[in-house]
């Protein structure tokens, strides 16, 4: 029993049948499909777009085990008969994802309030002092060179003596 897979087969065969069923190109691709596209990692870096991905994790992180049911009456009460066979596998699941979710938005606002305090002091004092030191030495770098420039003239007038 040998098991070798002849992709040639496979997509000669596949081929085929896209001819028979008469697709062309343009008919409907992936692109055209609508799908809700995953969240940007990436993104996020400044402040104010981390503190409202947190409100919104503080606002949603419980997750209801089950969603409202509603239209046809005969179909409602066989979704609750599926509901009451399945409850002992679903919401254990769900509770329990629940409880993290409650851990994990705890323990991220706890890192942002702690980024917060540490990130919150104020720097205009320093900035200041900062700003003068530069002012200062920019002053004496400024005298340096002309008090370099002045010996080195005296310097080359010695020289030339």
């Amino acid at each position: 029993m040998e098991n070798t897979i002849n992709i040639e087969e496979i997509m000669a065969e596949i081929k085929r049948g896209i001819r028979e069923k008469g697709l062309t190109a343009d008919m409907l691709s992936f692109e055209d499909v609508p799908y809700e596209k995953p969240v940007d990692m990436t993104s996020g870096t400044s402040v104010e777009e981390s503190d409202e991905a947190l409100r919104y994790l503080n606002t949603h992180y419980y997750i209801q085990p089950y969603k409202e049911l509603g239209g046809n009456p005969l179909k409602v009460f066989f979704k609750k008969v599926i509901r009451k066979l399945t409850k002992f596998y679903v919401e254990p699941v769900v509770f329990e994802q629940n409880e993290f979710n409650a851990n994990t938005a705890k323990v991220l606002n706890t890192i942002r309030n702690s980024v917060g305090d540490a990130a919150a002091p104020d720097y205009s004092g320093r900035i200041e002092v900062l700003e003068l030191a530069q002012k200062e030495l920019l002053n004496r770098l400024d005298r340096l060179e002309r008090e370099n420039a002045a010996l080195r003239e005296e310097l080359g007038k010695q020289r030339a003596e």
